[in-house]
């Protein structure tokens, strides 16, 4: 079994500055990758995302193939998505480069996804949606002596999502994600991408305005550990809003945070991780309806 890291980049600066925990709200432009079934909560959205983790100097690093120059890890994601109601039309890149052996090796991953998205309102308290996706995966492995290999495949997948509403308060989101209809097929072999199952549940505080979440994420395969993730969003006259969250691997915890500026229609939103060795940003501007 060929080893390539081809999860999808996680999205959206509102989610992550809440730890992920995302399930059982998802109802920005970003909603068909958390939760397919979200997007009936969104008449029309445009969504831009970015996210950096380390240094942009070391983006030289990668485009020279120099592992000399690259010290530690490299990371760079952007994506687009446009939404309307009952469909969602997403494209993603993820970018990864890692330095192995002291500067004598360098690991470099790539990642490119399409999601199509559909979803539908059963009653106005339950909702279902279904993500396609087409991911394509790039596995290179540089030394100072130039590429020693280099590996690449692509497969479909499917996203099953659920949303239901207890009153106007509770929400419980629940998604089987990154179901393989094929295993990715790659150059030696192929890899099979880590299904999962994650369950979520939100809560909005009355008079605060304060919103509380927290998803368990359990693999379904032998790869990976269960994730659990927890977070608050508290606005401010409705416009500035404040996130603080966090999720746990294993025993380690790492804390997240983030803000956002809501502009009519318009919304900018930033996150950082703390728990990640070199310095993460995520920012995403959208326009919602």
């Amino acid at each position: 079994m060929a080893q390539l890291c081809i999860a999808a980049p996680e999205l959206g600066a509102r989610a992550l500055g809440m730890g992920g925990a995302y399930t059982a709200i998802a109802d920005d432009g970003t909603a068909a990758y958390w939760n397919p079934a979200g997007i009936t909560q969104v008449n029309m959205g445009l969504v831009l995302n970015g996210g950096l983790e380390g240094d942009l100097k070391l983006l030289d690093a990668i485009r020279n193939e120099d592992p000399s120059a690259l010290d530690g890890a490299f990371g760079l994601k952007n994506g687009l998505g446009l939404t309307f109601k009952k469909w969602a039309l997403n494209f993603d890149r993820n970018l990864r480069a890692t330095g192995v052996g002291g500067g004598e090796r360098m690991l470099v991953q790539q990642t490119r996804q399409g999601m199509l998205t559909y979803a539908a309102e059963c009653t106005d308290l339950f909702a279902v949606g279904i993500n396609a996706k087409y991911i394509y995966a790039e596995k290179e492995t540089i030394t100072l002596a130039g590429s020693t290999g280099k590996a690449d495949g692509s497969g479909f997948a499917v996203d099953l999502g659920a949303m239901f509403k207890v009153g106007k308060l509770v929400r419980v989101g629940a998604v089987l994600k990154d179901y393989a209809l094929a295993d990715i097929k790659l150059d030696g072999g192929v890899y099979s991408l880590p299904t999962k199952f994650v369950l979520g549940g939100a809560v909005k505080v009355p008079v605060l305005g304060m919103v509380a979440a927290a998803d368990v994420e359990t693999p379904l395969t032998d790869e990976g550990d269960a994730v659990f993730r927890v977070g608050l969003e508290q606005p401010f006259l409705g416009i500035l809003f404040l996130r603080a969250g966090g999720y746990q691997v294993g025993e380690d915890f790492n804390f997240t945070a983030g803000g956002g500026l809501k502009l009519g229609p318009v919304t900018v939103d930033v996150a950082t991780d703390f728990g990640a060795k070199d310095p993460i940003i995520y920012g995403t501007a959208g326009i919602k309806f």
